[in-house]
């Protein structure tokens, strides 16, 4: 059984990638970009372990209650955790569910660094955001891209060239008992 290390999910969002997606935040990321969106999510420390399997199953369950039409994995760093990822990536897509990572490492650096499960989380995703968060280039045309540095790659035929630029930007906020979360991009 495989095991991942979260900082939080959305079960249902507009503003992590095209469509409703369920979004998964990974704690721990080793680039520490300047003007993060998501420090907390940085440090290498134990947050919340879930295992694939329940992801699978919440997943699922919110694919009946809610219609996704994929699941985007954000940061902290998800690469850090490529094997699991890439068996919940391949669970998705096996699912008919498309599947988005954001990484802060380019495409050339995650083919050249060899950490365990990053060539099958790329074989199994769909849109790859890489390069790290340039906080003097924000992106305001790409409404789920952070910064105008980092590239959108199509690594399969499932969504049109440009689909980044088809929908407008947004911050969604979800309101709990114990916490207000906000995600998306405010300006």
């Amino acid at each position: 059984m495989a095991f991942l290390n979260l900082a939080s999910i959305r079960p249902c969002t507009k503003s992590e990638g095209p469509g409703k997606r369920f979004a998964i935040w990974c704690q721990g990321c080793l680039n520490r970009c300047p003007g993060c969106c998501n420090p907390e999510m940085q440090p290498i420390e134990q947050k919340h372990i879930v295992s694939v399997e329940d992801l699978e199953q919440l997943i699922l369950d919110t694919v009946k209650a809610k219609q996704i039409e994929g699941v985007s994995f954000i940061g902290g760093e998800p690469f850090l955790q490529a094997k699991g990822l890439s068996l919940l990536a391949k669970w998705c897509r096996d699912n008919n569910l498309s599947v988005l990572v954001f990484t802060g490492y380019t495409l050339d650096e995650l083919k050249s660094m060899q950490m365990d499960g990053t060539d099958d989380l790329l074989q199994n995703t769909d849109l790859l955001v890489d390069g790290r968060y340039d906080e003097q280039q924000p992106d305001d045309e790409r409404p789920w891209v952070g910064s105008k540095n980092q590239k959108v790659y199509h690594l399969s035929d499932r969504y049109l060239e440009g689909i980044e630029f088809q929908s407008q930007r947004s911050m969604e906020m979800l309101i709990s008992d114990d916490a207000i979360l906000l995600n998306g991009w405010p300006y």
